[in-house]
């Protein structure tokens, strides 16, 4: 049997497509993500659990938040979901985007969860809610949404959360440390954008001193013309012999 010979060159241009193709499968952060060309944030937190990031822009004049909220996507039926909670970090009284994965299609609604009686009620928000959509695009679910919230608002609580689905039914997500740690402040800070400064123009040169440079430059052409002549004339002997 013939042996198979790899080069060095081959076998390294193989481990560096496998390591990208796995790190963008199993790393979704603000850094690696790509939102659409039409969607663009302020700033973008990569949130302590579940892989999952969130882009926002506050508009302090209109108390408006727009959100991007990215998850990975069940590999089955399941829900993803991300909300506020505006006294404290729990998940009752929280006003959510549940985004429901069934049969290979995904939705998104809105979501009271009021208490552990009835833990996913759909319904309005007590907040003004614009536009909200989802999209499941290379293993990642975004919810997309304006919401208002209040004013002077400086921290808020989110959640986020990931669960079964059954019937198209919402099931009850896990009580793990994951699931409890799936919460953190919503600083809503706004990013200030610096233009960089203009260098100064560089002063004009004196008539003097445009002497002495041309005079340089042209002992260096000299010099550097004769330095390649005689590199030539080596080489030429070199191959004569």
């Amino acid at each position: 049997m013939a042996s198979l010979h790899f080069s060095p060159l081959l076998i390294a241009i193989s481990l560096t497509i496998f390591i990208s193709t796995f790190s963008s499968v199993s790393s979704l952060t603000c850094e690696t993500q790509k939102l659409p060309p039409n969607r663009s944030y302020t700033n973008c937190t990569n949130l302590p659990t579940f892989n999952a990031t969130l882009h926002f822009t506050h508009n302090t004049s209109t108390n408006l938040l727009n959100i991007a909220f990215s998850i990975d996507s069940p590999k089955s039926d399941g829900w993803v979901s991300w909300g506020i909670n505006p006294t404290g970090p729990t998940m009752f009284g929280t006003g959510a985007f549940i985004a429901i994965k069934e049969n290979g299609k995904v939705s998104v609604d809105t979501y009271n969860l009021i208490s552990p009686q009835i833990p996913y009620k759909k319904e309005k928000l007590p907040f003004q809610v614009i536009d909200p959509s989802v999209e499941d695009v290379n293993g990642v679910i975004t919810i997309f949404a304006t919401v208002g919230v209040p004013e002077k608002a400086q921290n808020l609580s989110q959640i986020w959360q990931v669960g079964p689905v059954a019937g198209g039914v919402i099931k009850v997500h896990g009580t793990e440390k994951v699931n409890d740690d799936s919460t953190a402040p919503l600083k809503l800070a706004v990013v200030a954008h610096v233009p960089a400064p203009v260098p100064a123009p560089a002063p004009a040169p004196s008539a003097e001193g445009e002497k002495k440079s041309g005079g340089v430059k042209m002992m260096m052409g000299k010099s550097g013309l004769g330095f390649y002549f005689g590199l030539v004339l080596v080489l030429l002997g070199f191959m004569s012999m």
